[in-house]
């Protein structure tokens, strides 16, 4: 996984990244601006290239550009991500970040019910 924690903007990429499967630069700011981020070619690119520094992006050479590809899939990025945050932020106690979501989200009703379904199913 990257070395680095993701800013917005290399999450936006690495988010166009993980719908292209593996592209070119184009291909992900085609993407990106589907999403309706607009960023020039040479922004993706010093993206990527950075993205791939730090061990979050593969690239290789295809004829004349590079073809991207995440190295580690999408949830596996959420799991790192939420873990360096409930350490960071929560001590590592995750009742104490449940508690922080449920006190600072406008929650559904039916968001409250699949929360609890899901604390049930991981209990039994």
């Amino acid at each position: 996984m990257g070395t680095e924690a993701l800013t917005d903007l290399q999450l936006a990429v690495m988010k166009a990244l993980w719908a292209v499967g593996e592209g070119s630069v184009g291909d992900v700011v085609s993407a990106m601006a589907e999403d309706g981020r607009e960023l020039a070619p040479t922004t993706v690119a010093t993206l990527l290239q950075r993205l791939s520094q730090q061990g979050w992006v593969e690239r290789k050479r295809s004829g004349r550009q590079f073809v991207y590809r995440a190295s580690v899939d999408q949830k596996e990025a959420a799991r790192g991500v939420l873990h360096r945050v409930l350490r960071s932020f929560f001590g590592g106690r995750a009742s104490a970040l449940t508690a922080q979501l449920l006190e600072s989200e406008q929650l559904s009703p039916e968001e409250l019910e699949e929360m609890q379904r899901l604390i049930k199913e991981k209990g039994a």
